[in-house]
């Protein structure tokens, strides 16, 4: 297989350049190939020049005069399409330079996303799993899967670093999963165990000594604090996964309720000053587990419109009374 190295990826050419060298080897041309195929001259040449792909047919005739394998012919084509597809893909995302740099940099600075020059448009699409920005905007903007989310990113000040927010809570779980949980067993253990949480709560009221708020130890790795991990242990123990994950200024979300992949999730941000606004949000959140269904999303502290605020408030009840139970 012919590969040429440059600054943007490897370039692979088509599987004609290595056809034309076999038949220089065998001391054939354009028209004794096709001649002996069955195929006019002009067929032969938009072969050898990459003008026409090599189907099975071609490549099983190509085996017979060649002495080389269908398979190679065919594998070589499969890397050619291959490398035209990601070419269109970069090309892509060089024509719409405004929606990579949309995106805070601080996903790079945590590596969260690559940095290396003309790849970084890639490595967004990897982050979100989607296939252009085009998806991007339907999945996250447009809220096509209603389903899953009640509420469009759209109507968010900056709905590029909410989405990062968001999927990288999604990568995190998918790195430690979890069993499918059903949801009226969820809430019941939840119930029994809501006294337990209270009472963790009661004991973890203030930030570590030295700490200034509650934050990760280093920007490339998700840590938590001895607090943290263990409300994130009890809280699995019911079937309710527990994530904390680093905000961005422009989007900044105190906190999270949805249920991702039949499990349910509290996602909290990393930017609590006070372990109060922490606990109060926390509960916020859980009440939604408690009260509410699976379908849908809820995001606490940004501007947004909810489509049943009923919820919200029952779900800042919840917080109250649970803050007032833990003697905050």
């Amino acid at each position: 297989m012919e590969v040429f190295r440059c600054d943007r990826l490897a370039v692979i050419f088509p599987p004609g350049s290595d056809l034309a060298e076999k038949l220089e080897e065998m001391g054939l041309d354009a028209n004794d190939l096709a001649a002996r195929m069955g195929y006019t001259p002009k067929a032969v040449n938009d072969i050898l020049q990459g003008n026409c792909r090599i189907t099975p047919e071609v490549a099983i005739a190509l085996e017979m005069i060649t002495e080389i394998s269908a398979n190679y012919w065919l594998r070589r084509q499969i890397s050619y399409d291959e490398f035209l597809s990601r070419q269109k893909v970069e090309e892509s995302l060089s024509n719409q330079p405004l929606w990579e740099k949309s995106f805070p940099k601080e996903m790079a600075d945590r590596s969260w996303v690559g940095c290396e020059e003309k790849k970084s448009g890639l490595s967004l699409l990897k982050f979100f799993a989607v296939a252009s920005p085009k998806a991007w905007d339907g999945y996250y903007k447009e809220a096509r899967l209603k389903v899953a989310f009640r509420i469009s990113l759209a109507e968010v000040k900056d709905p590029y670093a909410a989405s990062a927010w968001i999927r990288r809570g999604e990568i995190l779980a998918d790195r430690d999963p979890m069993e499918k949980q059903e949801q009226i067993p969820v809430r019941k253990r939840l119930k029994a165990a809501l006294p337990e949480i209270i009472a963790f709560a009661a004991a973890n009221k203030e930030l570590p000594k030295r700490a200034k708020k509650i934050t990760y130890t280093t920007p490339e790795v998700d840590v938590v604090d001895d607090c943290m991990t263990g409300l994130q242990e009890l809280c699995r123990k019911i079937g309710i996964r527990v994530l904390f994950v680093q905000n961005f200024k422009s989007a900044p979300i105190h906190g999270m309720y949805r249920w991702y992949k039949d499990v349910p999730v509290i996602q909290l941000h990393d930017r609590f000053e006070k372990r109060s606004t922490m606990w109060f949000t926390f509960f916020h959140e859980l009440a939604h587990v408690l009260y509410h269904g699976k379908k849908g999303i809820c995001l606490q502290n940004i501007e947004i419109t909810h489509n049943y605020p009923e919820k919200e408030d029952e779900a800042n009840c919840l917080a109250q009374k649970c803050m007032v139970e833990a003697g905050f």
